[in-house]
């Protein structure tokens, strides 16, 4: 029997005893710590910004619309209208006024000067002919829309407040031998490519001898 301080065998088995008890504690912390970490490599797409299919976007992946655009709901400005020379918009009937002057033309004819006049703060485009058709003080049309003369012409761009021309031709009433249309009250002009019209009153217009044309718009 071994004498001495009471407990001491017990004490100095336990103490043989816990460094395995150690060893095994850490073990286990050591499996819990690579368990959570192994979780956190399945399901990390989950709370962060993954997709909706829990992948992270690579590196060369486009990022989504809003935020290609700076922020949530926006996009990319959207302009409006028919793009074409140089990037500038068509003109519009709204965005234009319309003249129409003498102008000198061949003998035997007369020949007025339309023009389209660019009233906004931005370049526009006309490109072709404007549809030209006279009317009466009753609103009647008068004859028939002015016929297409000369190449189809060329893109304008039209400068703020610059314009884009156009020329009307008719006979002369003594070379018509007086044949002429009904004198008209208003002409109406549709810039190419619009469904308005622009209207104002005319003086001294009057078709004569079947003739009545009109050429591509130009400076």
């Amino acid at each position: 029997m071994t004498s001495g301080v009471p407990g001491t065998a017990y004490t100095a088995s336990r103490a043989r005893r816990a460094p395995g008890r150690a060893w095994r504690r850490v073990r286990a912390a050591a499996g819990t710590a690579l368990l959570l970490a192994a979780v956190a490599a399945c399901g990390g797409g989950g709370g962060g910004g993954g997709d909706a299919d829990g992948k992270d976007p690579g590196a060369g992946d486009s990022p989504p619309a809003s935020a290609a655009g700076g922020g949530a709901g926006s996009s990319a400005p959207a302009t409006g209208g028919h793009t074409a020379g140089g990037g500038a918009r068509r003109c519009t009937a709204s965005e234009l006024t319309m003249s129409l002057d003498p102008a000198e033309g061949p003998a035997g004819s007369r020949s007025f000067d339309l023009a389209l006049k660019n009233t906004t703060d931005a370049a526009c485009t006309l490109k072709g002919y404007p549809r030209v058709s006279l009317t009466g003080e009753d609103g009647a049309a008068v004859g028939s829309p002015a016929a297409h003369a000369g190449g189809t012409g060329r893109t304008v761009t039209v400068q703020p407040s610059t314009r884009a021309h156009a020329k009307l031709r008719t006979k002369s009433e003594d070379a018509a031998d007086g044949f002429c249309w009904a004198e008209p009250r208003s002409v109406q002009v549709r810039p190419p490519g619009s469904g308005r019209t622009l209207t104002a009153e005319v003086d001294g217009l009057r078709v004569c001898g079947g003739l009545f044309t009109v050429t591509a718009l130009e400076w």
